[in-house]
């Protein structure tokens, strides 16, 4: 920004750039849920305007915000953040810099991909960016701000990623991450890299969400611990539609053994390093903790020829793969977390 401007020449500059014909200054007056329509109505044109990876969101968000989450005004010199640019501004002008800063403020989150307050921006009271919200669901499914519902559908699968990888659920937290339309034959990229219809976008992002929770759900109905239904799931390798009476078997098998011997070696010879990272541990204590996870990987291999069919959870697989960094984790305490489940 050119600090040579004064704070009245900035918020003309910002008002002929962002929102010239947008009646700003009678919206600036409006409040409740008028104020909040004019809000997302500007936002979803500012999504909507600019090139395809910066839209004008993103610029006018960068006028105010730094790229923090939770909304931080930058510090830099600015006239218009500053008390002394502000006392220069007339009532009117000060309205309307008020309505701008709380655009920008859910353009920076949206385009940020963090969560927000939903009440401020929706008028929804409950705050979860999870499929449980059915509130939220209802809006993103209906709204006509298709844009602002892109964004706001790629911030809950990044929330559920984020907590499926904070509960060790690795299919989950893969197949989101990898989240691929058959349809559209693309992956679920970010709003403004991708070429699929809005609704459809979000519609495959909360049924995604939706499939993965109604699983968990039911393994829980059926009142499998929560290590053996990521078991379970790990022995696919993906977050299957049901619960398959063999692969449960495997994965009881599987559990046992991490119950009765793993579990009690890893965490006797690891002892005081257990939530170390590997790097810093003694070579003993990585050569002995290596011999116990071999051991393991013997263990699957006997359960997969005696519960699986053939090809299930080859030692090359994402399946095996995964069951082996269960067994790690084993090794730093986290097993049997049931308080902790998702």
């Amino acid at each position: 920004m050119e600090q040579t401007k004064s704070a009245s020449q900035l918020l003309a500059q910002i008002e002929r750039d962002f929102f010239s014909g947008a009646r700003l200054a009678r919206a600036s007056r409006l409040e409740g849920e008028e104020r909040r329509a004019y809000r997302l109505a500007q936002v979803e044109r500012l999504l909507t305007k600019g090139s395809k990876y910066t839209p004008w969101a993103m610029s006018l968000s960068d006028d105010f915000w730094t790229a923090d989450e939770g909304r931080k005004l930058i510090t830099e010199p600015h006239p218009l953040l500053s008390i002394e640019g502000q006392q220069t501004l007339t009532d009117e002008e000060m309205k309307r810099l008020r309505l701008i800063i709380e655009i920008a403020g859910l353009c920076h989150d949206l385009t940020l991909h963090f969560t927000f307050n939903l009440k401020e921006a929706f008028g929804i009271r409950n705050q979860r960016f999870w499929v449980s919200n059915k509130r939220l669901v209802e809006w993103l499914t209906t709204t006509e701000y298709e844009q602002i519902a892109m964004h706001t559908a790629y911030t809950m699968k990044k929330v559920a990623i984020n907590a499926y990888a904070y509960g060790h659920y690795q299919p989950a937290q893969d197949e989101l991450a990898e989240l691929y339309s058959m349809e559209h034959h693309e992956l679920v990229r970010e709003p403004y890299n991708t070429n699929m219809p809005p609704r459809d976008y979000v519609k495959i992002i909360l049924d995604a969400i939706l499939r993965i929770e109604r699983h968990w759900k039911r393994g829980m109905r059926l009142k499998l611990r929560p290590d053996l239904v990521m078991l379970h799931d790990e022995i696919y390798g993906v977050i299957p539609r049901q619960f398959d009476r063999g692969v449960l078997e495997a994965a009881q098998a599987l559990y046992d053994y991490m119950d009765t011997e793993l579990y009690g070696r890893l965490t006797q010879i690891q002892g005081e390093y257990s939530f170390k990272p590997w790097n810093e541990l003694p070579e003993s204590v990585k050569q002995a903790s290596r011999e116990v996870m071999t051991r393991f990987a013997e263990k699957v291999r006997e359960v997969r020829t005696k519960y699986l069919a053939k090809g299930w959870v080859e030692d090359d697989s994402l399946a095996f793969s995964y069951l082996m960094a269960h067994a790690e984790r084993c090794g730093s305490g986290w097993w049997r977390e049931e308080d902790e489940a998702l």
